[in-house]
């Protein structure tokens, strides 16, 4: 009797635990995907690749012979 109520309280807790993990998660994406940092994302995926095409066509100095 009493290792089932003890397996129940264990399930319980972690039952617990993992809901409030998985609230915590949550919270942390709602934080993330606000409109602002959706956009200021966006823009500093831009500037990479802008920055990775600059570096493609900027001429490469000469190694001497």
């Amino acid at each position: 009797m009493f290792l089932r109520i003890r397996w129940f309280v264990m399930g319980a807790l972690a039952s617990v635990g993992a809901i409030a993990y998985l609230a915590n998660l949550a919270r942390k994406a709602r934080e993330r995907l606000t409109p602002r940092s959706m956009a200021n994302s966006g823009l500093r995926g831009v500037a990479r690749v802008l920055d990775t095409a600059a570096e493609a066509v900027q001429p490469r100095p000469e190694e001497p012979a």
